[in-house]
């Protein structure tokens, strides 16, 4: 079984931004919402960096949706 370690974590207020590792696939991030539902966009990046700063533009992308930063939410 394959090992995939987690290199880098990242905190907003309310988010956590997280970047992975597994050797076989690359780095790839990931990001815990205020509902702890956790996210990421299914790519692997060559670097650390380049997943860290996909997941800090998933956070931003989210907090600037609506001015109560809530719009992530599904409607019932």
């Amino acid at each position: 079984m394959e090992e995939v370690k987690i290199v880098e974590i990242s905190a907003f207020p309310d988010w956590i931004v997280g970047v992975s590792y597994s050797p076989a696939e690359g780095y790839r991030c990931w990001v815990i919402n205020p509902e702890l539902a956790v996210l990421n966009d299914g790519e692997f990046y060559t670097t650390s960096d380049e997943a860290m700063s996909v997941g800090r533009y998933l956070v931003e992308h989210f907090l600037e949706l609506e001015p109560d930063n809530r719009r992530y939410r599904t409607q019932d």
